[in-house]
């Protein structure tokens, strides 16, 4: 199957998942509080600890340059927003970085940490790497949405409003590096039927992680 395949075998509707988030709703309403910000900026804050080393973790895995590049690119993405959160947002919200580390952990958030380790641990470099562009894919599009209702109503930080902005953009390196992974996972034996197996599941998981930060509980789904 051709790389750009299982990209289309994960059948991926962002318009449908941005159209379904909870805290983007209330933000349009203009029912963001501080309250919100402060779960979205913990969630975010303990989402990114799992990231962190996991994308570590396979560049350790796969050190070669196809694959090595890519989870190289999405970690020092990551580490570029870990440096927005604890210099502007989370300072802006009354909220330090040592106290986010030791704050309890919503069963979704916790659940999508362990969705990432999992993946870390278990899944080949095209599997994993086609499971990081869904999950910019995701993300982007909705901060893109986010910021965008941030910068029209009143009461939100512009650190929020830079926080949310900064991830507009889903970088080529992640968009269309993919493919030359997928290629190389595929030429080292991966298996096909693997290379979609956790992508699927991420737009379920950030589901899940976007209706605890709008509401502070777990779907009966969870």
């Amino acid at each position: 199957m051709p790389s750009t395949e299982f990209i289309d075998a994960v059948g991926l509707n962002v318009t449908d998942h941005v159209a379904s988030n909870e805290f983007l709703a209330l933000a349009r309403e203009g029912a963001i509080t501080k309250d919100h910000l402060k779960r979205f900026a913990l969630a975010e804050f303990q989402s990114q600890e799992a990231e962190f080393t996991a994308y570590g973790l396979l560049l350790s895995r796969f050190p070669h340059e196809v694959p090595g590049g890519f989870f190289s690119f999405v970690a020092h993405e990551l580490m570029q927003a870990r440096h927005r959160m604890v210099s502007g947002l989370a300072p802006a919200l009354g909220m330090s970085p040592d106290e986010m580390r030791s704050a309890p952990i919503a069963v979704p958030v916790r659940q999508f940490t362990e969705f990432i380790s999992w993946v870390a641990l278990h899944a080949g470099p095209a599997e994993a790497a086609l499971l990081a562009r869904t999950d910019f894919a995701l993300w982007c599009r909705t901060c893109a949405e986010i910021a965008d209702v941030f910068r029209e109503v009143d009461g939100v930080p512009p650190e929020a409003l830079g926080y949310t902005d900064a991830y507009r953009d889903n970088p080529p390196e992640v968009a269309d590096g993919v493919l030359e992974v997928i290629d190389y996972g595929l030429a080292q034996g991966e298996r096909d039927a693997w290379v979609t197996r956790s992508a699927v599941r991420m737009e379920p998981a950030l589901r899940e992680w976007w209706h605890a930060v709008a509401t502070g509980t777990a779907s009966s789904q969870t």
